[in-house]
């Protein structure tokens, strides 16, 4: 999503530190959901929603501004 979404805007295709926290909070949620699962702990499952809530929000944050943008201009000028 985010590298889609840094194509579409004509931004770099490099993930900036923003994008690496976003990354890690996901990571996190995916983890945290997985252990819960095996542990059958309901704050795993909370705090698995959070961080995905964060990510989500950082996503939002980040790229929303950019996707709200003005569309970059693909035409060559001459």
């Amino acid at each position: 999503m985010t590298r889609a979404s840094l194509g579409h805007t004509g931004q770099p295709l490099r993930a900036g530190r923003a994008t690496q926290i976003i990354y890690a909070a996901v990571l996190l949620a995916a983890i945290t959901r997985v252990g819960a699962a095996f542990g059958g702990s309901t704050t795993l499952v909370e705090f698995a929603g959070a961080a995905w809530i964060a990510a989500f929000g950082g996503f939002l944050l980040v790229y929303g501004p950019m996707l709200v943008a003005q569309k970059p201009n693909w035409e060559r000028r001459a």
